[in-house]
């Protein structure tokens, strides 16, 4: 099973996002290159993990530069 990192962007040093980004890359190229076999033809339709919010509903606000625009 994959980590999740729960640090948010802005909390992480200059190198822990060149890691995160490094380490999402190096798993998306291994996934390419797995054998066809090992991936499913079909995504199954549940999953061990659940959306946090709602399909429908956005989880972003309106920013601060758009409420100065209006």
């Amino acid at each position: 099973m994959m980590d999740v990192n729960q640090t948010p962007p802005d909390r992480m040093t200059s190198e822990q996002r060149r890691q995160e980004v490094a380490t999402l890359l190096a798993r998306g190229i291994a996934r390419m290159h797995e054998p066809r076999s090992r991936q499913p033809e079909t995504m199954e339709l549940e999953s061990e993990f659940e959306l946090a919010i709602q399909p429908g509903r956005s989880v972003h606000g309106v920013s601060n530069n758009q409420r100065n625009k209006e």
